[in-house]
Parts: C-alpha cells; structure tokens; sequence
C-alpha cells in the first residue's frame, strides 16, 4: 500500500487545474485529520473514485518522492533547464544577425522582387473583388527596380494581366486604374518601392492593380440622372439661333435641351419662360423689346416683327402657342437611358412636338436629321438599356425597385412609354402587357399566368408546364425547391397548380411593382386607354420573318444581278431567328419592333472596300450594292454591319 503526501497530492490538484473547492477540502481534510502528512489509497478513493485518476497521481508523487530522496538528480534538471535556455538565446542572436547581414545584402540590390495582383469592382457588392487566375488574375512575381514607383508598376500590371490591352473582363480602355498596397490603399504617385521597402520592413510587397469601368449603371442611376439634369441646367441658357442650326425658318420655337454640346449648339428657352420674364415697359420706340435673363446679366434686344412670331404678350395667346413649341433633346449614345429620363422629368414634355439629337461617342453631334427614324434608333436604345438595369426577368420583364430610382423616375418612364407610343406607336414589349393593363386600365385583361410562365427562367417554366399537364412526370424535390424560391408557402399537389401559380402570377406582376404601375397610371390611362387587347399590340409588333419581306419594296424593273441580291437577302430574313430580325429592322428603320414601315431597296454599283450596306432610317430606305459574289459572300458583310452594334448616323 503506497502512502501519498497531502502536500504532493495538492500539488498535482492545482497543476491539473481541478475546482479549488476540491483542493479546499483536501487542505481541510489535512488540518482536522489525525495523520496530517500522509493519505492512503482507501483515502484517496473517497476524493477520486477513478482507477485511472489515482494512477496519475501515485506517479507524480512517486516523481516527487524521487527528487526529494536524490536532490544531485534534482539539480541535474535545474541545469539542464539553464543549458536550454542559454542555447535558445544563443540560436536567436545568430538568427538576428543573419537577418541583419540579409538585410544589410537587400540595400545593396538595385532590383526587388514583389508581387502584383489584380483587383475588378463588382459593381453588385460595391466592392474590388480579386480576380482569379482562370479569369487572367491571380498573382504574379516579377522584379521591379528599387526606383520604381506608382506609374511604373501600373504599367507593369497591365502588361501582365491585360496581354494586348485586353482581358477576359474587358479592354483595358474600358477601365479606370489605379495601384493599391496590401492594406488596400492607393498608393503615392512619388513613392518608390525602394521606400516602401523600407518603410514596412516587410519581406515581400504585394501590390494590387484596380479597375473599374468607366460607365455607371445599375445602382448608380441617380447619380447619372443628377449629373444629366446639372448640364441641362448649365447649358439651357436663352441666346440667338444661328441660321445654318435653326432647320427651317417657318417653325415658330425651337427649344434646344442638351448637354456637353459643341460650343456653335444653342439653347433655348421655351416660350412661357422667356415671356414669364419680360418687363411689359420694356419695349421702346425702338420698336425693339428688350430683357434681361436673370442671374448671367446680359440683355438681348429682339426686334417687334420677330417677337410678333416668337413672344406673343397675351397670356391667352402664349398658353395656345406652347402647344406649337418645337423640343430638340439632345443626348449621347451609350447614355440615353438616365438622359432622357432627366429630360422628362418635365411634365410638359408630352404637350410638344419633340425631336432628337445624338452626340456620337467622339463627343461630335451626329449629323442625322430626325424625322422619325432618330426618335425611333433613341427609343429602341432607351428601352434595352432599360430591361438590362431595371427590370427582372426573362421573355417578359417586371420593372425592379431600387433605392436611387424614386417616384419622380418612375413617373419620367412612364412620360416616355407614352410619347413613343404617341409618336411612333413603340410600346415596351418585354414590359408584361398585364403591368401595362394595370395601369392603363385598372386592371389586368392578359392571362396572369401565362405572363408569370413567360416571366421566369425557361428551366422553371417547363418544371410549372409539366406540374400542370402531368403531375406523376414531375421531379417532386426539384419542384419544391423551385417554389420555394419563389417564396410559396403551399405544398403542391396534382390538382392545386392553378391556385398556386395564379397566386405567385399575382403576387410577382401585380403586387410587386404595384408603386411603378401607380406612377405609370396617369400617363398610360389616357395614352393607351383606346387599346382594347395590349396582348394584340404586342403580338404586332413583334418582328416575323412574314411581316419583314411583306414590308420589303423592290425596283419594279430589275436586271439579273438586282434579282440576285433580292433572293440573297431574302433567303438572309428567312434563316434569321427574332433577334436577327430586331437588328435588321433597327438598322433599316431605327426601330428594333415592327412599325409597319415600308423598307424601300435600293440598289447601288459600290465595290471594294466601299462596299457595305447604307440604311437611311428616316425613309426606311436600304442600299445595297449588287456586287457580291455569292450568298455567302452577302450573309458575311450583312452579319458583320449588324452585328457590330455601332451605327452612326453619319449623314442627313
């Protein structure tokens, strides 16, 4: 039977961090006991009932009983203890002189190794996200001079990570750059790497080449919207109209409102705000009238027989002669979308007689006369920008709420459903036509299901077709979890699809963009009231190979060759599916639908490299040159003119 000293046995308590009350207890134990020192195993059962816990502890006090017995073994271990630690302290001295003469080798060196990142800016989480190495990111190491700085490693970057200034995120144009440091933060202009060595000690720099596009979208619309209406407010300034920009000299207001014109652009006033500022003791024996403009200070004179045609006095007169003003909006191509819903956010807009302008990407007006065919090309880039930032959805789209898109917004869009419609008899044909009867009628007359069907993604839209036609057929684990995105809370069955698609139907084209179809009320219940069947509207405008070569107007007389180039390109309509024919019409008339425009062929004896199709959108006229080849030959040029997405109205 092995004694076991109190004092051991407390000892290996505390080491093991057992709960003091038990240590307590056991000192408690110690002082009212009889045999204060020692404790025997049938003791010790009573404290610690486990076979293996009593074992630990006679090995310690065995260990300890052991060092007190031979205390030259115990001091042995005190030495070896010591030798230890002078050796550890011996090893990190070596190691810090090591470092320095590494460090003291570095400053001699001329070149420095670093490693370079690359960094795009989701434009969905605001953020810069790394890029992955399959997607032409990842990190690279190179050496770099010591005297290298911001510039220098920017260049380096783009050549990595953009091989012939392109990359699978896009051209390099496309972007703004910028060099970041590890910490994320933009570096100096004049810091080197030099110095930045030195700074942050570090072993190895890593920097981060940013990019982010030029343009702004999706989330950042109002701020385009914001930056579209300061420019109208800083442009629209009254001046005269020089004679070779006013077009013709019988219409009676021209209103020009733009932005980032050319300096020879005016911009005017509409009438009642001229008027509203004219002093009724302005006009003198001069027989001229003259005005001041407010903050700019400066005075324009008019003579009385212009005013006659321009500033009638009467207010009666000036209500009756708004009507007759003449809006020229000016736009650029590539942001028509937040421009033109700057420039209708004025409820006066749908009261004039409206035209456009649009400045070509090199910031150069083009030179397109609008009589229809730019209002048509303005309208059809509106709305495709708009379904790709503001709308959900796949065939059919529903509007999508975002915090910088307001009422004001809203209301300007739905200005703009109804000036197309008005104008060139354009609807929104992605938009749900329920959306549209909502709110022109009040209620929807289309079938809200099949809107719904049209609505979301094609994978889904057969699961729901099958779960209609043929319940037994369907995948019931995939069904669910495709319900439960869209938030059902109703198991289905074989007879409740119905009930259960109508009421998704409702919830996601009515409910949900219950606020835009509010706003879009006032303009479409009287613009498109008089339409009995939106869904019939929509059906005709949608382009079909029939409708197209039915507009088609060839020569009556035509030779061998002309014969030719009509059964090329009628055999190019007949293979093209519905977006092939958009951009055929929109490149012939200006309009990605069918207006029931005549397309009037023309034939010309261009050759070469001056050989392309010419589309003059106003009068729905396409030349085509009767020198191709073969078939072939004709569907390539054709498919790379429409293709190319970049068409400039470069004549009148």
């Amino acid at each position: 039977m092995y004694v076991y000293r109190m004092d051991d046995l407390i000892e290996f308590l505390r080491m093991r961090n057992v709960p003091e009350e038990t240590v307590e207890k056991l000192e408690q134990e110690k002082i009212d006991a009889s045999v204060i020192e020692l404790m025997t195993d049938e003791q010790l059962k009573t404290y610690f009932p486990s076979y293996g816990d009593r074992l630990a502890i006679l090995g310690f006090c065995r260990q300890k009983a052991s060092n007190r017995n031979d205390p030259n073994k115990r001091k042995s271990k005190l030495f070896e203890r010591l030798k230890s630690k002078i050796s550890k302290k011996s090893k990190y001295d070596d190691s810090a002189t090591t470092s320095q003469q590494h460090t003291a080798k570095n400053a001699q060196k001329t070149m420095r190794k670093v490693e370079l990142g690359w960094m795009n800016y989701d434009t969905e989480n605001e953020a810069f996200k790394l890029v992955r190495t399959r997607r032409g990111g990842g990190t690279r190491k190179v050496d770099v001079s010591k005297e290298s700085k911001k510039s220098d490693l920017i260049q380096q970057a783009v050549k990595l990570f953009f091989a012939d200034g392109k990359s699978p995120e896009g051209d390099i144009t496309e972007f703004e750059v910028d060099l970041k440091d590890y910490k994320e933060m933009s570096i100096d202009e004049d810091i080197t790497v030099g110095k930045l060595y030195a700074d942050t000690r570090l072993p190895l720099l890593r920097f981060y080449l940013t990019t982010k596009k030029r343009s702004n979208s999706g989330s950042h619309m109002q701020q385009e919207i914001d930056v579209a209406l300061t420019t109208q407010e800083l442009n629209s300034s009254p001046t005269k109209m020089p004679a070779e920009r006013s077009g013709n000299t019988d219409n009676t207001d021209v209103v020009y409102i733009g932005s980032n014109m050319e300096p020879e652009m005016p911009f005017l006033y509409s009438t009642e705000i001229i008027s509203s500022t004219l002093d009724e003791n302005a006009l003198d024996d001069s027989n001229t009238v003259t005005f001041d403009t407010g903050d700019t200070g400066d005075i324009f004179n008019v003579d009385d027989q212009i005013l006659d045609d321009t500033l009638p006095l009467s207010p009666l007169n000036t209500i009756a002669h708004s009507e007759q003003i003449k809006r020229i909006l000016v736009v650029h191509r590539g942001h028509v979308l937040p421009e033109l819903i700057a420039h209708f956010l004025d409820e006066s807009m749908l009261g004039c007689e409206i035209k456009i302008q649009i400045i070509a990407p090199d910031g150069k007006l083009e030179r397109g006369h609008d009589e229809g065919g730019v209002v048509r090309d303005c309208l059809s880039e509106f709305w495709n920008e708009f379904y790709e930032q503001c709308t959900m959805g796949s065939s059919f789209k529903v509007p999508f709420l975002q915090h910088d898109f307001g009422q004001m917004h809203w209301e300007s869009v739905g200005r703009i459903i109804a000036f197309g419609w008005k104008k060139e008899k354009y609807l929104p044909v992605k938009i749900a036509p329920v959306i549209l009867e909502q709110a022109a009628f009040g209620s929807a007359k289309s079938d809200v299901i099949e809107n719904f069907l049209k609505f979301v993604p094609e994978s889904e839209q057969a699961f729901f077709e099958a779960w209609r036609s043929d319940f037994t057929t369907v995948d019931k684990e995939e069904l669910l979890e495709v319900l439960d995105g869209h938030s059902c809370r109703k198991t289905p069955t074989e007879n409740n699809a119905e009930e259960i698609l109508q009421e998704l139907a409702h919830k996601k084209l009515i409910q949900e963009p219950a606020f835009v179809i509010e706003q879009w009320a006032n303009m479409l219940s009287t613009a498109i009231s008089h339409l009995d069947e939106i869904s019939s509207v929509y059906e005709n405008l949608q382009p079909t190979v029939r409708k197209v070569l039915r507009a088609l107007s060839f020569p009556e007389n035509m030779n061998t060759q002309q014969r030719e180039i009509q059964r090329y390109l009628t055999a190019y309509l007949r293979e093209s599916g519905t977006q092939g024919l958009s951009r055929f019409l929109r490149f012939c008339t200006g309009s990605d639908l069918f207006l029931g425009k005549t397309i009037v062929i023309n034939f010309t004896q261009v050759q070469g490299f001056q050989r392309r199709p010419v589309a003059h959108t106003c009068g729905c006229v396409l030349e085509l040159s009767v020198f191709y080849d073969s078939y072939p030959d004709f569907r390539s040029e054709i498919n790379k003119v429409l293709e190319c997405n970049v068409w400039v109205m470069d004549f009148i």
